[in-house]
């Protein structure tokens, strides 16, 4: 087994592609699918699934992906230290995350080297089910016991937002009959299973939304012209203009969000400064006032 056998390997991962994996190692493709199988036949297992979408890796080939950036890291440290640049690497790290913590990493993204390199998927859309498997997923909730190393990251307070005219005649915050009443932004059926969505049925004595929005920009847009009222996190709804908050924070969506890792990828330094990133995040973005 050679060490370039291994880089066409975390390259094919990472993108998921013969012709991207070339690419990005500027040699062809034909080599890239030589070199992949000739690995393959060395360590006598299937690495990749692959089918017209592209290349997924296998159960083994998930076995061997820290393993093999493990090697990566190495090779690329030794290669820096000989050119008295190690002080500037960093690998990149891909971070799995729902909408609400992908907005609040994405938001503190710097160019501070002293930050990690990221990659950052959303939960579920079309990208995270085949390529590079994440390095870090973050959970609502704590994750079932037994699936990698937890990491509590922080928690973010909700609440429900909506135009001024919402609030005329009533006393704030408003209540439970007052809220069911109201005419309501829900997201997408695909999302139904959000806990947003459940506490938003409940509260709303199970009135269809007036309208059904995928994410949370689509929603800021239509509450804030008036459209309806929204569950929103308060590090966002509270900077939206021709907003206000309706109601305190909701005790019930008050739930902390968690880091989970694979324990070998814990050990790796650039996973360990990300998560250390990812803390210092939710730090800076956790509002926990009341009315």
């Amino acid at each position: 087994m050679e060490w370039s056998d291994l880089r066409i390997f975390l390259a094919v991962a990472q993108t998921g592609s013969l012709r991207q994996a070339a690419r990005m190692l500027q040699v062809t493709q034909p080599t890239v699918s030589r070199r992949l199988r000739s690995l393959e036949a060395d360590l006598g297992v299937p690495l990749f699934d692959r089918a017209r979408e592209g290349h997924s890796l296998t159960r083994q080939g998930g076995d061997l992906l820290p393993y093999a950036r493990a090697v990566e890291s190495a090779a690329l440290r030794v290669e820096q230290f000989s050119l008295k640049l190690i002080g500037d690497f960093q690998e990149t790290v891909r971070i799995e995350a729902g909408e609400t913590t992908a907005t609040i990493l994405a938001e503190q993204i710097s160019v501070d080297p002293k930050d990690p390199k990221i990659e950052l998927v959303v939960t579920g859309l079309p990208q995270t089910q085949t390529g590079r498997k994440p390095d870090i997923k973050m959970f609502h909730g704590m994750p079932a016991a037994g699936r990698g190393i937890t990491r509590r990251a922080g928690s973010v307070s909700c609440a429900l937002y909506g135009s001024r005219q919402f609030a005329e005649g009533r006393a704030l915050p408003l209540s439970d009959e007052d809220i069911s009443t109201l005419p309501w932004l829900g997201f997408v059926e695909e999302q139904e299973h959000y806990i947003t969505m459940q506490w938003l049925w409940d509260h709303m004595r199970r009135r269809p939304p007036v309208a059904r929005l995928m994410n949370l920009d689509l929603m800021v847009s239509a509450a804030a012209r008036g459209i309806g009222v929204a569950v929103l996190p308060c590090y966002k709804g509270d900077r939206v203009e021709g907003l206000i908050r309706l109601t305190s924070s909701i005790e019930e969506l008050l739930a902390d969000y968690w880091i989970l890792v694979d324990p070998d990828l814990a050990k790796n330094p650039a996973v360990r400064n990300t998560i250390d990133w990812i803390i210092k995040c939710f730090r800076s973005a956790e509002l926990k006032e009341q009315f």
